[in-house]
């Protein structure tokens, strides 16, 4: 039976190698280099726990190679049914989405990914495993325990911030909501006052726009009221930008790498803003490298 301290290692590791699929899968096929998973260090923690549920219940039936699919798929189906069911109650955020495969489960898991599974369970279980397992059993135990500490508290450490930028990405949707919600009340009733067309946040971005709407406010009645609240968004609409810069910016670290780490991501409360997000990142990304390779050709 698998040791304790082993099984810890053998989480670290087998989560590392699931990132480094997870990116090379990514490279493949959108052609890009992106930070795969939840986590912002080089690990995808369901691969882990997948892994290390494997080892624990399929261990003795390694040389049973139908058992080991079977049950590959059957145990890589739940972690993935449970994880995905976990992070949607964390965060009303679906990371992934089956929606569009065939006999889907709520967009958790779908037989499609499952049968892969359980390829990839036993192909893990008897080949890659073995040449893991021969190093690792060699490992004395004090220098295991020091690594599976440091492994661990770097792992906590991460775990914690990238929760709290998930939560932050929650925040900044429900901003974004909040000031769609909000122009388009302001944009109603100046429509209902004094004619202008429909309001957008591009419109109270552009100085030359937002003085020309305030000029047709001029001896209108409720003027100041609408006009207060006109430069409240206007303010909070330059804010948001600036947020959605920084956003823009973080490809591999922060919240806007969750954009590009999980790209069918769904936040049913949310949907729409989260359209415009990565509309308006994506958007500011292409200004961004067009801007940097600029400054390269100067």
């Amino acid at each position: 039976m698998t040791a304790p301290l082993q099984l810890l290692l053998y989480f670290f590791l087998y989560a590392f190698l699931g990132w480094c699929a997870e990116v090379a899968f990514a490279a493949v096929t959108t052609r890009q280099l992106v930070n795969r998973g939840f986590l912002n260090g080089p690990q995808c923690p369901i691969y882990g726990f997948g892994m290390v549920a494997l080892l624990v219940t399929l261990g003795p039936w390694r040389q049973n190679l139908p058992a080991v699919f079977f049950g590959s798929m059957v145990l890589a189906t739940l972690v993935e049914l449970v994880g995905g069911w976990l992070l949607y109650r964390l965060f009303h955020t679906r990371w992934w989405d089956y929606t569009n495969q065939r006999w889907n489960l709520g967009g958790y898991i779908c037989p499609k990914f499952s049968l892969l599974w359980g390829l990839g369970g036993a192909v893990m279980l008897t080949v890659v495993h073995p040449l893991l397992a021969r190093p690792v059993q060699h490992i004395p135990r004090g220098a295991l325990l020091a690594v599976d500490l440091v492994l661990l508290a770097g792992f906590l450490a991460d775990t914690a911030i990238s929760f709290a930028q998930a939560a932050g990405l929650t925040r900044q949707l429900r901003s974004l909501d909040e000031l769609g919600s909000g122009i388009r009340r302001l944009s109603d009733r100046m429509t209902e006052h004094i004619g202008t067309r429909a309001m957008t946040v591009d419109t109270l971005l552009d100085e030359q726009k937002l003085q020309l709407m305030l000029a047709a406010m001029e001896g209108r009645d409720n003027a100041a009221a609408l006009r207060e609240q006109l430069l409240e968004l206007a303010a909070r609409a330059g804010a948001q930008r600036q947020a959605l810069e920084k956003l823009a910016r973080q490809r591999y670290f922060g919240a806007g790498r969750l954009l590009r780490a999980f790209p069918h991501m769904q936040v049913p409360d949310h949907a729409e803003a989260v359209a415009r997000l990565r509309t308006a990142t994506a958007r500011l990304t292409r200004q961004l490298r067009d801007h940097m390779g600029g400054r390269r050709q100067k």
